[in-house]
């Protein structure tokens, strides 16, 4: 999600147990049970290795993978700065970007050397340095609190695209980006009256200026801005919706819609990503975020960012804006608490929805195309089917709803849940439902999308967190970190008398055709998953250091299994074609709860992904050409877009390499480090010392370097 506010929000919804579910498949065996399983695959198998490259054996007997015939990696450059660094970050462009004590750093990270500076941006917040996704910019809030202004700049070159200062505006309190037309549009103060005024991304030029375009000066922008053609753009206020003329600076039409901020960003729009990769430690400084976030209170012009919490306690506070100030402001300049929509299926008609209501206009008129529907909690998430809007709502009372595209009209009666969805599969009008609640209980259930009735009069309780779910002529497969098995659509009932059981934090699984491979207590199993039967493959392999794995791949030659310091790979057939294993620096007691960390954060991650690619079937891609437009950067070129087009290329090469914290082993020069592991063959081909056994680091996978923040006030550069 692109700022620390929205990762956070990310980060709760994900660490709560729906979030676990990922992988594929509950279901299990034709007519194999517990230990039928377990007698084809053995557990007790210690790791192998590849016989060329071993070392000496962990305390719990698995092979060190050897290093020693590896040539390490020495220092390329050494970048020495006059004053400490508060953090730093590898942009989208390759730039390595520092913020230190006195000013921004861009360094080119082939040499070392310094690519540009603003000194102005000196002491600038890991907070206040806000990615724009898909893009080589970056927005600053900067100035005073009675004068709040905003830059963007080109992490590339370092030119400054846009300052709002420059461009005459005061009291400048949203950005929002506008893609499709290439631009930027800032909310704010011109001339003493509050006015928009649009940028062109690409040259920084003033492109228009709307004043006095809102009904009330109270009135600010919750949602970013729509455009329906490259005169016409939609926009949202706390108060209500405006097409608006941009050639000639007037409103098409206005609709009274109530946006309330105060009910939080929306939850469909608060994960964006950025391709903006920090250090390994830029987690372990706290930032004054939530202080700042309390502290803002309600400032004319800024709406409900923040509670009044000790924000005028001091008079100091109120003449200047600090560090915090500004974090809380730069959070909210861009957040959504609404959004709109143009889809496929009805293009004559703009849709609008915010946290607990949706409604649907006219797109020429603005006349209300359907009445607005209210929910009672707000909305979790918003897919689109042939047949309509599927909405999920969270909190108290979680339902599934599909509201009819023409009407808005419920098409059957909502669907109770058991907790948040974490994840969705249609097959037909069948639709795979798993939920979980904060509490931890996981469930599943079966949909049909034609009448909204479920397959089981109540959802049924599953142990464990839901990795996957599918359907087959027998029922509902589901596969979970603790058990796999086949729900019966009839009676709800497991078909299994017993599950397929097997220790917490196996069940990792991925798909290949009509086959599930999955892990478990060791052992790679394959699944035919319309046969509803599965059986062990090969022998067991065991990690080294405790560990167990938190990621599963699907490689040319077969399962790639990983955890932070283990790499196996296992053919389609079984037989294991490498096993790689470095030590972890650090106690095993560590390694394993950061491995257990990880494990977590894969599933949940992987969990958000399934449910936006969950729901697959014919219609489902109605929200096609205009919405995707509408992400699309236009008529920007340049050197920055060129650099992140060749780093695109790259990285799809660095999927094929997994760079592994390690101790690394070279005579004299010995030490922890970095070793770069090929994933196809379990070669070990670059080694890095770093002597340090919690380095500060950023690992480049494009373009294969490794950034070390040494001490307070130097970066080495390694080409591993």
């Amino acid at each position: 999600m692109k700022k620390i506010y929205m990762l956070a929000f990310c980060f709760i919804y994900t660490a709560m147990p729906a979030s676990a579910q990922f992988g594929k498949l509950k279901a299990l065996a034709g007519k194999k049970d517990k230990n039928a399983a377990q007698t084809e695959s053995p557990q007790a198998i210690v790791g192998e290795t590849d016989p060329a490259s071993t070392g000496g054996a962990n305390e719990d007997g698995i092979q060190v993978t050897n290093t020693n015939a590896v040539n390490p990696s020495g220092k390329t450059w050494t970048m020495d700065f006059d004053r400490g660094i508060d953090w730093f970050r590898l942009s989208p462009t390759g730039k390595l970007i520092a913020g230190t004590n006195d000013g921004l750093y861009g360094i080119d990270p082939a040499t070392g050397k310094v690519a540009w500076k603003h000194d102005f941006l000196k002491n600038l917040t890991k907070t206040n340095y806000n990615p724009i996704s898909n893009s080589p910019f970056i927005a600053i809030v900067t100035g005073s609190m009675f004068n709040m202004q905003q830059v963007v700049l080109d992490v590339s070159s370092g030119k400054i695209i846009a300052s709002t200062a420059d461009l005459g505006m005061k009291m400048v309190n949203k950005r929002y980006t506008v893609p499709s037309l290439g631009g930027i549009l800032f909310s704010g103060y011109l001339n003493n009256a509050p006015s928009l005024v649009f940028i062109d991304a690409a040259t920084g030029e003033k492109k228009w200026v709307l004043s006095k375009v809102f009904e009330n000066n109270s009135e600010i922008m919750v949602a970013r801005p729509l455009a329906t053609d490259k005169n016409s753009l939609l926009l949202a206020t706390n108060k209500r919706l405006y097409k608006v003329d941009v050639a000639t600076g007037t409103v098409t039409w206005k609709a009274d819609f109530k946006t309330n901020t105060d009910d939080g960003i929306l939850a469909t729009e608060a994960a964006e990503e950025v391709d903006e990769k920090e250090s390994t430690k830029s987690g372990e400084k706290k930032g004054g975020l939530m202080g700042s976030l309390g502290g803002l209170a309600k400032v004319p012009g800024l709406g409900a960012v923040g509670n009044a919490a000790g924000a005028a306690n001091s008079a100091s506070k109120i003449g200047g804006m600090g560090g915090g100030m500004k974090d809380g402001i730069a959070v909210l300049a861009d957040a959504a608490y609404g959004k709109f929509l143009i889809l496929d299926q009805q293009p004559d008609i703009v849709y609008y929805y915010c946290n607990q209501q949706m409604s649907a206009f006219n797109l020429a008129t603005g006349s209300p195309a359907w009445p607005t529907v209210k929910f009672s909690d707000p909305i979790a998430d918003v897919l689109f089917d042939e047949r309509g809007f599927l909405i999920s709502t969270d909190d108290k009372k979680a339902e599934l709803l599909l509201l009819d595209y023409k009407t808005g009209a419920e098409k059957w009666k909502p669907v109770t849940l058991r907790g948040r969805i974490t994840a969705l599969k249609l097959n037909g009008s069948s639709l795979a439902i798993a939920s979980a609640k904060e509490s931890g209980n996981n469930y599943v259930n079966i949909v049909d999308m034609n009448t909204g009735a479920t397959a089981a009069r109540s959802d049924m309780k599953v142990s464990g967190m839901i990795r996957d779910i599918k359907q087959n002529a027998s029922g509902l497969i589901y596969r979970t970190d603790r058990e796999l098995n086949i729900q019966n659509m009839n009676t709800g009932k497991d078909l299994w008398p017993k599950s397929f059981s097997y220790k917490q934090g196996g069940g990792l699984g991925i798909d290949k055709g009509d086959l599930s491979y999955f892990y478990a207590d060791n052992q790679l199993f394959v699944m035919d998953n319309n046969a509803g039967t599965y059986k062990a493959l090969g022998k067991g392999v065991k990690f080294g250091g405790g560990e167990i794995a938190s990621q599963i791949e699907l490689r040319e030659k077969g399962i790639l299994l990983s955890s932070s310091q283990n790499m196996a790979l296992i053919d389609f057939e079984g037989n294991l074609v490498y096993h790689v294993f470095q030590k972890a620096p650090g106690t095993s007691v560590a390694n394993k709860i950061l491995n257990i960390t990880a494990m977590a954060v894969s599933v949940s991650q992987s969990a958000s992904h399934g449910f936006q690619a969950g729901l697959s079937g014919v219609g489902t891609s109605s929200y096609n050409s205009h919405m995707d437009a509408a992400d699309r950067w236009s008529n920007l070129g340049g050197a920055a877009f060129a650099d992140m087009k060749r780093r695109f290329t790259a990285s799809q090469d660095a999927l094929n390499y997994k760079v592994i914290l390690t101790s690394v082993e070279d005579g004299d020069d010995s030490g922890y480090g970095l070793v770069r592991v090929n994933k196809d063959s379990g070669k070990i081909e670059g080694k890095v010392v770093l002597k340090d056994k919690k380095p500060d680091y950023i690992a480049d996978d494009a373009d294969n370097f490794v950034f070390y923040k040494d001490g307070s006030k130097s970066i080495h550069g390694y080409k591993l």
